[in-house]
């Protein structure tokens, strides 16, 4: 009978310890993945600062196209990825000192920016799937109706014609998109716009930024009449062409760093959001078995 007991006492023991172990073992694979959180929480920061501020980024985009929506998605990188590096770092303490209090605040946090990431990747995918029809009506419609229109009274229109200018300057393209036969690249500021058609260009046919800035800006902006391209309309078959005016669409120009933003958005969204959601599964087992 006593042999018995201390059989039995022994099977719970070694229980007992294989319990105690696989608690070990799931605290730090924890400990792990909230490291791996926060480098990619710290990732999806810097891609968010990236895609929001290159050159050809989604502050950029967004004043092409007149529209705050464009940059929704690089913000949401930014402040998840910033949340996720805090939230982490409480799910770390609350690890470390075995507080189940900090480790349940952190899971409960953690739960909704997986989600706000999730939908930052989803919308980085849709961005792209949806980016050239919706691009290329935005453009003309902000090169049509605000451009250069009242830039004096209007902030918002002044704005729109500054990052306008400046895309135009960086990227040598002229108006939305297309080549130097089409109505929708530089022929589209004579043809729609209201910056020529209410005479706020001041008998400049395009904007000195579609201009190589070493060019006679009269003859390119066509102030000075000739046979060539702004002063012929298209197509421009025949004709000497005009080397110092971008007759490029900027579309064209901005397309494919556009949506490899995309892509990088809604990569970077998704990975991190897998980390969270696994590291999320991990730290409900040590919580409850805490």
């Amino acid at each position: 009978m006593s042999f018995s007991q201390s059989e039995d006492d022994l099977g719970v023991f070694k229980e007992d310890k294989r319990r105690l172990t696989a608690k070990s073992v799931a605290r730090y694979v924890l400990v792990f993945m909230l490291v791996a959180v926060m480098v990619a929480s710290l990732t999806t920061f810097v891609v968010g600062v990236f895609t929001l501020e290159a050159e050809y980024g989604s502050r950029v985009v967004s004043g092409l196209l007149g529209e705050g929506m464009y940059q929704v998605d690089s913000l949401m990188m930014l402040s998840a990825g910033a949340g996720a590096i805090l939230v982490s770092s409480l799910g770390l303490a609350g690890v470390l000192c075995r507080n189940k209090c900090m480790l349940g605040l952190h899971l409960g946090i953690l739960a909704f920016l997986s989600i706000t990431l999730l939908v930052a990747g989803v919308l980085g995918y849709i961005f792209i799937s949806e980016l050239e029809d919706t691009a290329k009506k935005s453009m003309i419609d902000v090169i049509t109706y605000r451009y250069g229109v009242n830039t004096h009274r209007n902030k918002k229109h002044s704005s729109i014609t500054t990052s306008w200018d400046e895309v135009q300057r960086s990227f040598s393209c002229c108006g939305a998109y297309g080549g130097e036969n089409s109505t929708t690249s530089w022929y589209i500021y004579q043809r729609s716009s209201y910056w020529f058609k209410d005479n706020f260009s001041n008998g400049s046919l395009v904007p000195q930024s579609c201009c190589d800035p070493t060019s006679d800006m009269d003859r390119c902006q066509g102030l000075i009449p000739s046979n060539s391209p702004p002063s012929q309309a298209p197509p421009v078959v025949n004709v000497p062409v005009n080397y110092t005016l971008y007759t490029t669409g900027c579309y064209d120009k901005l397309e494919e760093y556009i949506k490899q933003n995309g892509i990088i958005i809604g990569t970077a969204a998704i990975v991190t959001a897998v980390f969270m959601i696994v590291e999320m599964i991990l730290g409900i087992i040590v919580h409850r078995s805490s």
